[in-house]
């Protein structure tokens, strides 16, 4: 698992069997201190997610094919929380629900 952040969506009309009906989010892994890592990906939302959000997207092999009941679905990640806050000692928080000039608290 890991947490990210949705930097856009995909449209499809034409697309694999498991996918139909089902929102795909490109989302971009996030450092522990809210920082944008790495390459994006293409999830799929289990939770209404939209851009802009932060979210926590797993990846364990055959999760989306038992959460969408489907078999044999080519789905690696999987959008399955909306994140409101992510605390880490020594870092400024981040998430849907902080201000976005939040301060790191002085010792």
């Amino acid at each position: 698992m890991y947490v990210a952040k949705v930097i856009g969506k995909i449209i499809s009309t034409d697309k694999y069997e498991a996918y139909a009906n089902k929102k795909l989010l490109v989302v971009q892994k996030l450092t522990l201190d809210g920082k944008a890592t790495g390459l994006p990906t293409v999830a799929i939302d289990y939770v209404g997610a939209g851009e802009g959000d932060v979210v926590l997207v797993g990846a364990a092999p055959g999760l989306a094919s038992t959460v969408f009941k489907v078999p044999k679905a080519p789905i690696r990640e999987l959008i399955m929380g909306v994140v409101d806050r992510v605390d880490v000692v020594g870092a400024v928080p981040f998430g849907n629900s902080v201000p976005k000039k939040a301060k790191r608290k002085k010792k």
